[in-house]
């Protein structure tokens, strides 16, 4: 078993609690691109914007569980 597999196995044993701390922690650790933060809130912000002027596509969280996952979406009100 190599250290990683190891490390795994240890983090997955841990409360869920715990194990979303060291999942954020780790996401931190990461040394990220010149502008990615900058990138990503402006990604969001023209998201929230079409959300708010009404020219955003949305889905219910089924279909998007299903494109997400992989699974077929369910079949609603005669769809």
């Amino acid at each position: 078993m190599t250290t990683r597999e190891r490390l795994l196995q240890e983090a997955l044993a841990l409360p869920p609690e715990d194990r979303e701390l060291l999942a954020v922690e780790l996401a931190l650790s990461i040394e990220k691109e010149p502008g990615y933060d900058e990138a990503w809130e402006a990604e969001i912000t023209r998201r929230l914007k079409a959300i708010d002027d009404g020219t955003a596509e949305l889905m219910e969280i089924e279909e998007f569980e299903a494109e997400v996952w992989g699974d077929p979406p369910p079949v609603t009100n005669g769809r």
